[in-house]
């Protein structure tokens, strides 16, 4: 995250390209290993990323972080992401339902998650051949995502802490707070590949902001013309 931060600040300009970000974040993080990255696993650093580039009016994803625009939504989770979720939340139950694990138990060590190891490990390992990350290694041109805001009013960058994502911080951390206290295993109302360990505020990591009144000549005055938000996410 560091890392990445550091190339949005000190190298990109709001003439760069996703291009240009992709290959910048992968060289800045690539030079931190003693040898180039040459295939995914589980021992890299990685990281997913939203870019809202304002100059070139256009959000780019890299990964599987959030955004909104105008109230319409835009994701691009992990390969099998809810196929592994499912298996997860139906080995809970099968536990559950036989006596074999409690609840409390179960945000102590998620056995659940250990089900399904072997397949969040083979989708590591696919990284930036199936879906992008920014890892040390090239990112594939056709596994980045590009939307246009030229007409955007309002925009929404979150990461994917929020497993219902709406156009206020406030009403996003509401259902949030709904479904850990209903389901902080995460195995009914959201279905997720890990749930809310004990001691733990949520089952994820979570950034938000929302740019309000973006079409708004405004946005583009000199003073804030350069600003580009990102957010990142381990």
């Amino acid at each position: 995250m560091q890392i990445v931060s550091h190339v949005i600040s000190e190298q990109l300009t709001p003439d760069s390209t996703v291009t240009d970000f992709c290959r910048l974040t992968a060289e800045a993080v690539s030079s931190y290993y003693p040898q180039k990255p040459v295939k995914a696993d589980n021992n890299l650093m990685a990281a997913s990323a939203v870019v809202l580039n304002v100059r070139k009016r256009e959000v780019w994803f890299v990964g599987d972080c959030l955004c909104l625009i105008d109230g319409i939504l835009y994701e691009y989770p992990k390969p099998e992401e809810k196929i592994n979720a499912q298996k997860r939340s139906d080995y809970i139950h099968e536990l559950l339902k036989e006596g074999r694990a409690t609840v409390e138990g179960l945000r102590i060590k998620d056995v659940g998650r250990d089900c399904i190891k072997n397949e969040l490990r083979s989708c590591c390992e696919r990284q930036n051949r199936d879906y992008a990350v920014i890892n040390g290694m090239d990112i594939p041109e056709n596994l980045i995502h590009v939307i246009s805001v030229a007409d955007a009013k309002e925009i929404v960058l979150a990461s994917d802490g929020y497993p219902v994502l709406k156009r206020t911080l406030a009403e996003s951390e509401r259902e949030l707070e709904r479904i850990i206290n209903n389901d902080p295993l995460c195995i009914n109302l959201y279905k997720a590949t890990k749930g809310v360990m004990q001691g733990y505020k949520s089952f994820d990591d979570r950034t938000y902001i929302r740019i309000e009144n973006f079409i708004s000549p405004n946005i583009c005055s000199e003073n804030i013309k350069n600003l580009s938000c990102i957010l990142i996410r381990d």
